[in-house]
């Protein structure tokens, strides 16, 4: 059983908040890093699918961004911190997130479905937004579903949640087609619920 629809649909995804974030412009801050990390991965996505299109091997595609996009969610994510520890900690987090990175691409089969540099970059996105959507919600005073970092944490922390597990399982059902679509299937349509929240966030008023 394939999902041709969806994956477009979820291809294209990324491009939900940048959308969002023009109607809405000028986005500053957190938001503004956060529309730098959709168009890296909107872009990483349209190699991924220019090189498919080619039947050129796009699997090392995912190796090359991982860095970058690990870091600017490290950053975006910083400006939305209720401490200075916090935003410093978050940052000076990305030096060490690099080199595992690095040192991963080392030992790890880039011609393969990722086990260590995805699930890696995944989880570091997640604590980003996890902790960011646990912290400002403590000090939160208003309406909740009025805020924009409710709805662009929680849409991250579903999209990197889901990443976290995406590459190892795809590993493990590669030789399994039917169970390897339903997956494909499954997480377009998380991905797609995702950037439907955060595009929605990038409309909603900018927190302080």
């Amino acid at each position: 059983m394939q999902f041709p629809l969806l994956q477009d649909v979820s291809a294209l995804a990324s491009a939900m908040p940048l959308v969002a974030a023009a109607v809405r412009r000028p986005a500053v801050g957190a938001k503004r890093w956060l529309v730098a990390w959709c168009a890296l991965n909107l872009l990483e996505t349209g190699i991924m699918l220019a090189l498919a299109l080619h039947d050129v091997h796009n699997l090392w595609v995912p190796y090359a961004f991982a860095p970058v996009l690990g870091a600017t969610a490290l950053w975006a994510f910083s400006c939305w911190q209720e401490s200075d520890l916090a935003r410093l900690t978050m940052r000076l987090a990305i030096v060490p997130f690099v080199a595992v990175v690095i040192v991963s691409l080392l030992v790890e089969n880039t011609a393969s479905f990722s086990r260590v540099v995805g699930p890696v970059t995944a989880l570091v996105g997640l604590y980003a937004a996890a902790s960011t959507l646990i912290a400002k919600s403590r000090v939160s005073t208003g309406d909740l579903l009025r805020q924009d970092w409710l709805w662009v944490s929680a849409g991250f922390a579903l999209f990197f949640g889901m990443y976290s597990m995406l590459g190892p399982l795809s590993a493990l059902l590669v030789g399994n087609l039917p169970l390897f679509n339903l997956a494909y299937g499954f997480s377009a349509v998380l991905e797609i619920v995702a950037f439907l929240a955060i595009a929605w966030g990038m409309v909603c008023p900018t927190a302080a």
